[in-house]
């Protein structure tokens, strides 16, 4: 894999990443998170799409998506993130049993929010959802008129539910509990209600080099609205192109 871009800038000559521990610490000091101002939040997106738009393979998930190359990239990122956020319906298609991210990035940590793990964050209304890892740190993001039930469904203490009825107020749990850096990784409905009300400050998207057809949903699945993105870095892999935005503000400054 080469890395191409910068900071928004084209490099002089492509950089090689290694699938290895120093590929690895080269892409934890790109994709650092940058310390959000206290009580709020950086929110990065990161998704696996085809070439042709889809963020599912024939069987429903994006596991036939998945590649060396955004495996390894993904590997990272869930190093540097406090919790991991995403809808109910993607924790039942995909696998979200550990979280952990590199090992080798663990110690000392680069989260944000110190812990050694990422905590995983479910949006859902009913609660129902697969069985999940006693040892992971589990949360339920619920409206307020069905979260008790919710939490009560889900097997989780009052305490580990968050309730809000907009994206923002999620976003506000999230940071009053110390997860300051948050990665949505979908799905796409949950990604496009934190696009329409401005709160996504990037989009981390790896392009797998496939075409698979169907009819699966693009990558933000949300009501028209019009936001200017930024190219921060770019990746060339041999199985997957992976890009990183960040969002330009209505100051054309990047966030």
């Amino acid at each position: 894999m080469h890395l191409l871009c910068r900071d928004g800038s084209p490099l002089p000559q492509p950089e090689a990443v290694t699938f290895g521990d120093a590929g690895a610490l080269a892409l934890a000091d790109l994709y650092a998170v940058p310390a959000p101002p206290s009580g709020t939040v950086h929110v990065r997106a990161m998704m696996n799409t085809t070439i042709d738009g889809a963020v599912r393979g024939a069987d429903g998930s994006s596991g036939p998506l998945r590649n060396p190359d955004d495996s390894f990239v993904f590997d990272v990122l869930r190093a540097l993130t406090d919790v991991v956020l995403v809808g109910a319906a993607t924790v039942r298609a995909e696998d979200y049993g550990e979280l952990g991210g590199r090992e080798d990035l663990l110690s000392p940590s680069r989260r944000p929010g110190g812990a050694s793990r990422p905590a995983l964050a479910i949006w859902s209304i009913s609660g129902d959802l697969p069985p999940l890892s006693a040892d992971q740190p589990t949360y339920l993001i619920s409206p307020r008129d069905s979260a008790a039930a919710a939490g009560r469904r889900a097997g989780l203490p009052a305490s580990q539910v968050i309730t809000a009825d907009t994206p923002a107020e999620a976003l506000e749990g999230l940071a009053a509990l110390g997860m300051r850096a948050v990665q949505a990784e979908g799905g796409p409905t949950v990604l496009g209600r934190l696009a329409a009300e401005g709160l996504l400050d990037e989009l981390c998207f790896s392009t797998t080099h496939r075409t698979v057809g169907g009819d699966s949903s693009r990558a933000i699945h949300a009501d028209a609205h019009d936001q200017r993105w930024a190219l921060s870095s770019l990746l060339l892999g041999e199985h997957a192109t992976i890009t990183r935005y960040r969002r330009v503000d209505d100051d054309h400054r990047t966030v």
